[in-house]
């Protein structure tokens, strides 16, 4: 502002101040980047194993080893036993597959990989401990060679649970989990700075959905995408572009084109952003919803209690699986500050049903209905049953998942013995 010569105690207005802008405001203006600002990058060559989508499959014992072709074959006193691995251009189990164990040596398998009948040299592989070098785990990734495409294979992460045995299994029976998915991973420069981004691919299709499916970013900067089912870096989507803060920008994927290698991504405004951020230590955002006993209620409501709420429905076997461990907690440590808010995912025409099932089982916690909190599980981006987390008296994060082995448990018994030693006596 310039003050008028003649009227020391007056100031004139200028040209600015009639238009309500500040010199700081042009600046800003100035210096504000178009919401519709591209940014690009390329895929990686190879694509990244998904170890979050594992399935089991049980070896059989064989004995008779006469009528399979094998450039090496095993030591007389080996045990061998034989399974079908995931083939993923026909999305079946079609791979024959051989665990060969033999005293005091590590064991390895042969597998069948370009399907001719016959176990070469260049199909076997070495089994190695895991990361925690666990004597009882043991594994190795796979490439199964893809025909066409930009990408030349595709990885299956195998894992040897030994000793392990299931139900259903028989005596010489082995446990072996293997993956069925795998990422296309990229880098794309943001701001100036390359940033990974990673993709769910169809190797049949040979195609890759940006907004459907699984996808990642690296928000945080780290070099690493965290996958856990709240993490901020990961998403799951259905006919939706996602929208992923990184750093102070807000982004989505606009495009993916294979053919040219390339990846393109847009620019949003932070009101775009409507992911609930949950961080362990960080107090949860308050949501409202409504009950089984139609009563709107609110999240605060439970403030000085410890809380677990847990995403659910009665159509999810895993999720039923969990009612009984629920229920135990509810009856043991409710007395200790401990309470439930069951947020459920039924439809709302067997609502009436499910709340007499679960009175008439001793299951009395709030539920929230579904309808008053799609939203909420939309923003936190929830698509997996069974979902847990547990927050404290002062409404911070204690735990996220059951996975983790730097946060308490919330699945099975591993739910008591956690609570058993978070909660005052």
């Amino acid at each position: 502002m310039q003050r008028s010569s003649g009227h020391l105690g007056h100031t004139r207005p200028t040209m600015l101040a009639v238009l309500g802008l500040t010199m700081a405001g042009l600046l800003l203006i100035a210096s504000a980047k178009p919401l519709d600002q591209e940014y690009t990058g390329k895929f990686e060559p190879q694509l990244v194993v998904n170890r979050d989508d594992q399935e089991q499959v049980v070896f059989k014992p064989i004995r008779d080893l006469s009528k399979i072709k094998i450039a090496k074959p095993p030591d007389s006193d080996a045990t061998v036993t034989a399974g079908r691995l995931y083939h993923a251009l026909s999305d079946k189990s079609a791979i024959l597959a051989l665990l060969v164990e033999t005293e005091g040596e590590d064991p390895y398998l042969l597998v069948d990989v370009d399907m001719n009948n016959a176990f070469d040299e260049k199909e076997r592989f070495a089994l190695a401990r895991d990361e925690d070098n666990n004597p009882y785990i043991w594994q190795a990734t796979i490439n199964e060679p893809l025909k066409e495409g930009l990408f030349q294979s595709f990885p299956l992460f195998v894992q040897y649970f030994k000793r392990v045995r299931t139900d259903e299994m028989k005596e010489g029976d082995r446990l072996i989990l293997e993956s069925r998915t795998a990422f296309a991973r990229g880098a794309v420069d943001i701001q100036g700075k390359k940033t990974l981004v990673q993709y769910g691919y169809n190797p049949r299709s040979k195609k890759i959905s940006p907004t459907t499916g699984k996808l990642g970013v690296d928000c945080d900067g780290d070099g690493e995408i965290d996958m856990d089912a709240f993490s901020p870096e990961a998403a799951e989507t259905e006919d939706e572009a996602v929208v992923f803060r990184v750093a102070n920008a807000y982004v989505s994927t606009k495009k993916v084109d294979l053919e040219k290698n390339q990846i393109t991504m847009k620019s949003h405004s932070a009101s775009d952003y409507k992911r609930i951020e949950l961080r362990m230590g960080g107090e949860t955002p308050e949501f409202e919803f409504t009950d089984f006993n139609n009563k709107k209620r609110k999240l605060s409501e439970f403030r000085g209690k410890y809380l677990l709420i847990d995403f659910w429905g009665m159509w999810c076997p895993a999720c039923r699986q969990e009612l009984p461990y629920l229920r135990t907690a509810y009856q043991r440590f409710q007395a200790r500050g401990f309470e439930i808010l069951g947020m459920n995912t039924d439809t709302p025409d067997i609502v009436s049903q499910i709340k007499t099932q679960l009175e008439k089982n001793g299951i009395t916690w709030p539920q929230a209905r579904r309808e008053s909190i799609i939203g909420t599980i939309r923003n936190l981006r929830i698509h997996s049953y069974p979902t847990t987390f547990l927050i404290g008296p002062d409404g911070k994060i204690l735990s996220l998942n059951n996975t983790r082995k730097d946060q308490p448990a919330l699945r099975g018994r591993e739910l008591l013995k956690s609570l058993d030693e978070l909660l005052p006596p």
